[in-house]
């Protein structure tokens, strides 16, 4: 298992200790405003959390929800933000060192780790908080009618599958832009790759 180290909350910019990269690394183009250019990432699971909700109260036949819970929901799904950067930080190799921690000031969290990780690892790390929403859209899917749980299971699910759309983006750029059997690197100034 990686060594994950919190680092709490820190500036968007700081800079974690990198590794030299080799000679023939190429630079990954992606936007500068990683937040903005990512909000379309988002259409494709925020349809697939309404698909989840609308296809469990068809076959229910009501909607059954009581609003009263939904902040409960909320509240779980923003809390999760440092796990879904633990579900990056356990995807890195043994002994690696990935650095974990929020920047209140852009109201976010993250994950660095400055060592070369395989194109396909690079995509089951990106994808790992999409669990953050599945697992809460799945309970709510599969379980008996319940006001209160769909309150929780519904907001926190969209949270879920919605905050990894820098992620989704990401996995989008690494799939145009690196061949298959190359390594990712990241570095504090973006994102590398070499065979």
């Amino acid at each position: 298992m990686p060594k994950i180290i919190w680092c709490g909350n820190k500036s968007w910019d700081t800079d974690f200790p990198e590794n030299t990269l080799p000679n023939n690394a190429k630079r990954i183009e992606r936007p500068d405003n990683i937040f903005k250019s990512s909000l379309l990432y988002g259409t494709l699971p925020l349809i697939f959390s309404y698909a989840i909700i609308c296809i469990k109260w068809f076959m229910i036949g009501e909607k059954a929800m009581n609003p009263i819970y939904v902040p409960f929901g909320i509240i779980l799904g923003l809390l999760l933000l440092p796990v879904h950067e633990v579900l990056h930080g356990v995807c890195y190799k043994k002994g690696q060192k990935v650095y974990i921690g929020i920047c209140l000031k852009k109201f976010a969290a993250f994950a660095v780790c400055h060592e070369p990780i395989s194109k396909r690892r690079f995509v089951i790390m990106s994808l790992m908080p999409m669990l953050l929403g599945i697992i809460p859209l799945a309970i709510f899917l599969l379980s008996p009618p319940n006001a209160f749980l769909s309150g929780i299971c519904i907001p926190m699910g969209i949270i879920g599958m919605l905050s990894p759309m820098p992620d989704y983006m990401d996995v989008h750029i690494i799939c145009k832009q690196v061949p298959k059997g190359a390594f990712v690197h990241t570095q504090n100034d973006g994102f590398y790759w070499y065979k």
